[in-house]
């Protein structure tokens, strides 16, 4: 059987602090079912912001956003306030990101493909 990853969950405390904070990556909210919000990228990726506790006490993922130019992306970011979790890019030769945490620490990366 073929399947596909269909929805991230991103275990969050406040959905109403959680998605403005998103919205500024350029995700855009979706409809609300209870203590999830479905979170849809420019692309059509769906993610879901889930409001309770978690399990661990440490992110055990990242969500790695593909994005076309890092660094005109991070001082987008940078002018509203929202800074890098570590200043320096990582550059894997194959692409280049940088991570951020949201408000409840979970990791959120940029993600620059090359080639």
């Amino acid at each position: 059987m073929a399947f596909n990853i269909d929805t991230v969950f991103v275990w969050v405390s406040d959905i109403d602090r959680s998605v403005p904070w998103y919205r500024s990556f350029g995700v855009e909210a979706g409809p609300r079912y209870g203590t999830w919000q479905a979170m849809v990228t420019e692309g059509g990726t769906r993610f879901g912001l889930h409001q309770g506790e978690r399990q661990r006490s440490e992110p055990t993922a990242a969500v790695a956003f593909g994005i076309s130019d890092l660094d005109a992306e991070m001082k987008r970011l940078a002018a509203l306030g929202i800074d890098p979790a570590d200043a320096e890019v990582t550059d894997t030769g194959a692409a280049r990101f940088i991570t951020y945490r949201d408000p409840d620490g979970n990791e959120i990366q940029l993600l620059e493909r090359r080639g």
